[in-house]
């Protein structure tokens, strides 16, 4: 149990690193951008797998089916709660809600999915074909180039304002996937 709540600790830092300031544009001419999103967040979701269950938008816990269960803590925040998600006993990633802790029910709709790659989960979410096994060239291979890519970064935002992002290591291996289906309020 307290691993877990180290787990959720550690993602919701690397979260607020990665959505103040790495994943913002860059000015560098090596970053590149597209004048449109080629996906809707309904159409980024049903790309991505977790455990080989489709997603889908909006999504709820109820979705996930036979073998997903919810940590018995979930981690309270400013904006909402963070709970992780097992498939069959094994840490899988983090779900984001904009709710509190007390009011994650089967059918509250997940705001965001949280991955950090690790050696027990690399293949546990695919994006298209893509997991965490692979080099960050297959990336745009299985779901086309990035709304914007600073080489660290490869973000892929919605029509209708969901992001997903994909965060490499320098030896070019994937250290986490970010995928926001309904932002926080400003």
């Amino acid at each position: 149990m307290r691993k877990n709540r180290i787990l959720s600790a550690l993602l919701a830092a690397g979260i607020a690193f990665t959505l103040t300031g790495c994943g913002s544009k860059s000015s560098d001419s090596s970053a590149k951008e597209e004048s449109s999103a080629a996906y809707t967040t309904a159409e980024l979701a049903e790309k991505i797998s977790i455990c080989g269950k489709q997603l889908k938008s909006p999504l709820t816990f109820a979705d996930f089916g036979e073998g997903f269960t919810l940590d018995s803590y979930a981690q309270d925040s400013e904006t909402g709660a963070m709970i992780d998600l097992f498939y069959n006993g094994e840490l899988v990633c983090a779900l984001d809600y904009h709710c509190s802790p007390d009011e994650i029910d089967d059918n509250q709709k997940i705001a965001g999915i949280y991955f950090t790659a690790n050696d027990f989960n690399k293949e546990k979410i695919s994006l298209n074909g893509f997991t965490a096994n692979d080099k960050i060239e297959v990336l745009e291979e299985k779901l086309g180039a990035p709304t914007v890519s600073n080489k660290t970064v490869y973000t892929y935002d919605t029509s209708d304002n969901g992001k997903l992002e994909v965060i490499d290591m320098p030896d070019g291996s994937i250290h986490s996937i970010v995928f926001i289906m309904e932002p926080h309020e400003k």
